[in-house]
């Protein structure tokens, strides 16, 4: 105790017999008076420290907010690497490129048009210049009636 015994006053004050005994153990863990205990709780004691108290207990919700959010955006990242990697499998094995191919197959003989135009895009001209894709045009002739059949 740091004031001297004029300065202090004597009170009487109900609490509840929980109270009473917890403050019993903290004398006794402390080592310090009951008296004592209850002047440093009354010291420590702080209104503007509810306020804290509260911005605390939002803080905390918040951050469980944030928390429950990003875990749900982790499982949609997961998820779309699943399906990503998903369709890396199938373009490693080849049946997308295989699929693609009969699309465009089928694509074209419904449209013979469309495939004499590419046909005559990718041709040899008439003056004997090879094809524009410099792929060979005889080979991309062949296919194109291949496909029209």
């Amino acid at each position: 105790m740091d004031k001297p015994i004029d300065q202090l006053v004597r009170q009487q004050y109900l609490v509840p017999r929980r109270s009473v005994t917890k403050l019993r153990q903290l004398s006794r863990q402390h080592k310090v008076s009951a008296t004592e205990i209850v002047r440093r709780a009354i010291d420590a004691y702080d209104p503007a420290s509810e306020e804290l108290a509260v911005q605390e207990a939002a803080a905390l919700d918040l951050l469980a907010e944030v928390h429950g959010q990003l875990r749900k955006a982790m499982r949609r990242i997961d998820a779309n690497m699943s399906a990503l990697q998903a369709r890396q499998r199938a373009l490693d094995d080849g049946k997308v490129s295989a699929q693609a191919r009969r699309d465009t197959e089928s694509w074209l003989r419904r449209n013979p048009r469309a495939l004499e135009g590419l046909t005559e895009l990718f041709a040899p001209d008439a003056a004997g210049n090879g094809a524009a894709a410099g792929d060979g045009g005889a080979r991309g002739g062949a296919r194109a009636r291949a496909l029209r059949r």
